[in-house]
């Protein structure tokens, strides 16, 4: 007798930012009067950085838009429950109050955005683009010692000489829920389509990496699942 396992699905968007501002520029609506509540609006307003709140704005409203979708609800009235583990402040990984079946991540680079939506249990993502990974001193933030070693072994499955190791772990600790309250460095770069332990302590993830644009590494992950990831792109 055979088992086959069904798989963690993922719905994944990935979007230009300035492509995602004119959809919403289109439906005759600015950032201030959009489908944003109040405190998407207020973190939005706080950002110095120009590019950065441009981002911020896109990634909310492309999440938004297609969990309204899903569940055939209006996106400005979606409410999202933020509470930080830490401090009780509503800048945590966003819950849908909803829905809560409906597990997402968002992630988001100055011309890039993604989101990712789950049922299947918690999920996260990242991406960035390739060239994040040229700074002096990469290695030390980013890589585990185990990591390090198996580059100047030469092995080639390792992908600690670009941003893939990055993405990786960050999607999986978004995944668990404790995103870079956990020291990246101190965590093994996760082999893809593989059920680990990264985390002592914490359930098992999975990481997959999405190819998307030759420029940008993306990755997703998913706790509690079996172990096979079906990543939908949208």
């Amino acid at each position: 007798m055979v088992f086959s396992m069904m798989p963690s699905v993922v719905d994944l968007w990935v979007r230009q930012t300035s492509a995602v501002l004119a959809d919403n520029a289109g439906a005759g609506a600015t950032l201030q009067d959009s489908v944003l509540d109040h405190v998407e609006r207020q973190r939005w307003d706080r950002f110095a950085d120009v590019d950065a709140a441009r981002s911020y704005a896109a990634g909310h409203l492309l999440a938004r838009t297609q969990i309204g979708r899903l569940l055939s609800h209006n996106p400005a009235t979606l409410r999202f429950d933020r509470t930080c583990d830490d401090c009780g402040e509503q800048h945590g990984r966003p819950r849908l109050l909803d829905d809560p079946s409906v597990h997402l991540s968002l992630s988001r680079t100055p011309s890039l955005v993604a989101v990712a939506l789950s049922r299947s249990g918690p999920v996260g993502v990242d991406v960035e683009p390739h060239a994040a990974a040229s700074f002096a001193g990469y290695v030390e933030v980013a890589l585990h010692p185990d990591d390090r070693a198996f580059d100047a072994d030469g092995r080639r499955d390792q992908p600690s000489s670009d941003v893939t190791a990055w993405v990786r772990k960050e999607a999986a600790l978004k995944a668990l829920g404790v995103g870079l309250r956990v020291d990246p460095a101190s965590v093994r770069t996760p082999s893809t389509g593989l059920s680990e332990e990264l985390v002592a302590g914490l359930p098992r993830v999975t990481v997959v990496d999405v190819p998307v644009d030759d420029a940008y590494a993306v990755a997703v992950a998913v706790a509690l699942g079996p172990g096979v990831v079906e990543v939908r792109q949208h």
